[in-house]
């Protein structure tokens, strides 16, 4: 769905001072970013196209002591299997729209007792681009895995199924903001690109993902709000976006309320 390659060294625009949640973060050797070591929280940036494009997986200690990987690695290392498996057994698999698909089937092949979810609003979409992934179940099979700490939402009025993700971390929340937040150091690519980012207003920096929605959901201001809602009840500490950098500032949660309050007005 994405058709830009960020570059995050070269944008110095938007700079913010470490918090303490920063400083303690910790990469393991093959690339996860630890939020929560306690909670098994992480994610892990990774290339999706041969063009060198990213986006952004996350992972959440469920209920049952497993683990749930949404948008699962494509070509995901050996080196980064095993370190994830210091954190728990993965038990589900998710996509967390139609777009982020392109990792289950061979996650599935690494873990084939593993369940396989997604929206429903997706499965169409992940059947015909992606026939070799495994038929996912709905996202409220979830429920009875998740535990308290952890929680999924399907969003409402999508074309092709939208989501996010939420886990109970040290101080506060990480949330998976999936395709409908995008923080992108610098937007690159060809100009024609560069131009609908810049028109739509969803980079670079933190902004609502308004180019991916065009052609995700059906109601932008029903989904927003919704979003709105439960950022207020779970109030985020920490944000990954599906696409561009990780989020821990001071003052994160109401930063993202103002993000989506000129939609839901």
């Amino acid at each position: 769905m994405v058709f830009f390659v960020e570059q995050s060294a070269t944008y110095d625009a938007r700079r913010f001072e470490p918090s303490e949640r920063d400083v303690a973060m910790k990469k393991t050797a093959a690339g996860w970013t630890v939020i929560d070591e306690r909670h098994g929280v992480l994610s892990y940036k990774y290339a999706f196209n041969e063009q060198g494009a990213t986006t952004n997986c996350f992972v959440a200690r469920m209920g049952n002591g497993q683990l749930l990987v949404v948008s699962p690695p494509y070509r995901i290392s050996a080196d980064a299997l095993k370190d994830l498996a210091a954190y728990g057994e993965v038990g589900a698999l998710m996509a967390n729209n139609g777009f982020h698909h392109l990792g289950l089937a061979e996650w599935r092949g690494h873990f084939p007792k593993a369940r396989v979810f997604a929206p429903t609003d997706a499965f169409a979409r992940i059947k015909k681009k992606n026939p070799g992934a495994p038929e996912p179940e709905a996202l409220s099979g979830l429920k009875e895995l998740l535990g308290a700490d952890v929680t999924v939402t399907e969003a409402p009025a999508t074309k092709c199924g939208e989501s996010w993700t939420t886990a109970k971390i040290e101080g506060g929340y990480a949330w998976f903001g999936s395709d409908i937040l995008i923080n992108l150091p610098k937007v690159d690519g060809p100009l024609p690109m560069r131009l609908m980012f810049k028109l739509t207003k969803s980079g670079p920096g933190y902004r609502v993902f308004n180019l991916t929605m065009k052609f995700t959901v059906k109601d932008k201001k029903q989904v927003l709000t919704r979003l709105a809602e439960d950022l207020r009840k779970l109030p985020p500490t920490v944000v990954v976006p599906a696409h561009g950098d990780l989020l821990s500032q001071a003052g994160l949660a109401e930063e993202t309320q103002q993000l989506l309050a000129p939609f839901i007005a």
